[in-house]
């Protein structure tokens, strides 16, 4: 995500009181692309993330930046 945009991860809970993680692009103060996660799911995203990036890093390509 290039060009200002950035990306939040944080705990909430909604009104019923149910615990949630919400995954959100964010570009000047303005969430957009809102995605919630139930936390038990949380830890198997976690290790999927790791795996990817370390297959990535084995190919040569760096993360962080554009590629075009």
């Amino acid at each position: 995500m290039g060009g200002g945009w950035k990306m939040t991860i944080r705990m909430d809970v909604d009104k019923y009181g149910k615990s949630f993680i919400e995954i959100a692009k964010v570009r000047n103060d303005r969430k957009i692309g809102r995605f919630k996660l139930n936390p038990r799911y949380a830890k198997e995203l976690g290790e999927l993330l790791i795996d990817y990036a370390k297959a990535l890093e084995a190919e040569g390509i760096q993360g962080g930046e554009e590629e075009e």
